[in-house]
């Protein structure tokens, strides 16, 4: 798992738990060497706070991309989320800017037709509820790309990279309510955007349905098929 931030490996930590997964944490974002990805069973690019005009001038980003993009060309199942999924986006020749608005909250993410024979969304329905949190979005697909679900303010969601098993996905399936519950409470600057932190966390427990977490667990099922 490659992390952009210190806090990110302790929001997935659980996730992998539950689905008898072993992980191995680089922390890119403190320049630790990002060794050879070809030999691992599966790469996650985790979530951060770094915006599309430093993923060509940092420097570890730009030692993450060759050893991603040796990964994604050795057949390596790769799931970015969040950051990982922009970056996935624009490293493979999409486009990644800017929102107007900053998508936050338990909001409603719906299948398209392609997404609901994609492995990674199988048995979830065809709308359900995912906590978003991020303000730059994935705006155009790289070529190949097939975009697999949407939502109102981001048109792509979720996103394959070809027929390989090679996903981005932008919303943060590791969340459950209380945890969301507990990074929206403590973020006071949320109020400044007429966001009602108390209001949205709540949310989470009524429409949370355990399909966001099926995400994972797909995931794994297929990376120990292939």
């Amino acid at each position: 798992m490659i992390l952009h931030g210190p806090s990110r490996f302790l929001q997935v930590d659980e996730v992998l738990e539950q689905n008898d997964v072993s992980s191995v944490p680089v922390h890119a974002y403190a320049e630790e060497p990002i060794p050879d990805l070809t030999g691992y069973d599966a790469v996650i690019l985790a979530g951060g706070e770094y915006a599309p005009s430093q993923f060509d001038t940092l420097p570890f980003l730009q030692e993450e991309r060759v050893r991603v993009m040796e990964a994604i060309s050795q057949g390596v199942p790769v799931l970015g989320i969040c950051l990982g999924h922009q970056l996935l986006a624009h490293w493979l020749g999409g486009l990644v800017e800017r929102s107007p608005q900053f998508e936050v909250g338990w909001l409603e993410v719906t299948i398209n037709e392609e997404g609901l024979s994609d492995p990674l969304l199988k048995d979830l329905n065809q709308s359900f509820y995912s906590f978003l949190w991020h303000r730059d979005q994935v705006t155009k697909l790289p070529p190949g790309g097939v975009n697999l679900a949407s939502s109102d303010l981001s048109p792509i969601q979720v996103f394959r990279y070809r027929d390989l098993p090679v996903w981005g996905i932008q919303s943060n399936p590791q969340y459950d309510p209380p945890l969301a519950e507990s990074v929206l409470l403590g973020a006071p600057w949320l109020a400044d955007l007429g966001v009602e932190a108390a209001e949205i966390a709540s949310k989470g427990y009524q429409v949370d349905d355990g399909s966001q977490g099926r995400i994972f667990s797909n995931f794994f099922a297929y990376v120990r098929r292939w």
